[in-house]
């Protein structure tokens, strides 16, 4: 996909919606990806490096769920040429809005780097004391 470049294209099948129906995805931009966790970090309400045992999981669960929708919205924008919103994505049937989430993951790594982050969070701690 990185080789693809900047203008891959995915189609991503929504059948629910009929024979055929698919919804086209492109990367959301560097940009978008950073709006995106500041997004995700306003919402939960998380302040810099924050003890775990603090963070409320019912906002951070809000939270992640916004982030996705509005990295939906935007993957949607570039590949169908046309405006999507959050509102937009959260009117999608839920087995397509997780297929377009896997689809946009994987573009992406969105996932990953925070499970990396979440990973090595207990030796960033142990390293500042």
């Amino acid at each position: 996909m990185v080789l693809q470049g900047y203008g891959y294209e995915v189609h991503v099948s929504a059948s629910e919606y009929g024979d055929g129906s698919v919804f086209i995805v492109a990367s959301p931009t560097a940009s978008e990806v950073s709006e995106a966790k500041a997004l995700r970090m306003r919402l939960s309400e998380v302040k810099g490096e924050t003890d775990p045992a603090k963070i409320d999981l019912g906002k951070a669960l809000i939270a992640e769920e916004e982030t996705r929708r509005f990295l939906i919205a935007r993957a949607l924008t570039r590949g169908m040429a046309e405006e999507w919103t959050s509102e937009d994505v959260g009117k999608i049937r839920p087995a397509v809005i997780a297929r377009l989430w896997k689809t946009v993951d994987q573009m992406i790594g969105f996932t990953a780097e925070a499970e990396e982050s979440v990973r090595n969070f207990p030796k960033v701690q142990k390293d500042k004391s």
